[in-house]
């Protein structure tokens, strides 16, 4: 069924929470790769970034994690706004791009509690301003997308600049969806400014009387 409304996705954080308390000098961070980078550097040259046999043995079987669709985290009827503790900077940690929200805390579906002590778990809210016509397959896919993506920054630190890597490749698969065909503009938006280019219709010029 085609829906315009924004839905949520709950996911389990594979990441390490880094203290922002003055006293507490925090552990040095590392900056990973985007995913998206990665698999451009492996189209141009695929013989430079080829790994060792051993790793070229264990890469299938890391890939191989997920089986079938992501699964989101289930509901937690009794949850409550919570902050943040203060040895962490009392602010919640996210990413907010034009069709993506993620959230390091439990946001409920139906209440909207905000317990941003449950750092093990990342919230993402999809296309909040509906301007695309979505239904459970596509957003489905986005959602094994969003897993996929978190799996792959596994071990990275919880923090701002991981996220946005991850936003920034959920958005870029968006944009792919959409040139596909699998979703499409809403007509019914509140305000159609087409973030992501002019609707394009496809044709054939013979077609039309009186073209020379």
């Amino acid at each position: 069924m085609a829906t315009a409304a924004a839905s949520s996705f709950l996911s389990p954080a594979k990441f390490a929470l880094q203290s922002r308390s003055p006293s507490l000098k925090p552990a040095r961070g590392v900056r990973f790769v985007p995913a998206r980078a990665q698999q451009q550097v492996k189209e141009q040259d695929p013989e430079a970034t080829l790994p060792p046999p051993q790793e070229a043995a264990e890469e299938p079987a890391a890939r191989a994690k997920r089986k079938g669709p992501a699964v989101s985290l289930p509901r937690q009827p009794l949850a409550e706004s919570k902050n943040m503790g203060r040895e962490y900077g009392s602010q919640w940690l996210s990413c907010t791009t034009r069709h993506v929200r993620i959230y390091a805390a439990y946001i409920d579906p139906e209440t909207h509690a905000f317990d941003q002590t449950q750092t093990d778990k990342l919230t993402l809210i999809l296309d909040p301003t509906e301007e695309f016509v979505w239904n459970d397959d596509t957003c489905q896919m986005v959602y094994n997308e969003f897993q996929d993506l978190v799996d792959h920054y596994e071990g990275a630190p919880l923090s701002e600049y991981t996220l946005r890597l991850i936003g920034s490749d959920l958005e870029h698969y968006i944009r792919k969806l959409l040139y596909d065909g699998d979703i499409k503009y809403n007509m019914n938006s509140r305000v159609l400014n087409f973030s992501m280019g002019k609707p394009r219709v496809k044709f054939n010029s013979s077609q039309i009387p009186d073209v020379k």
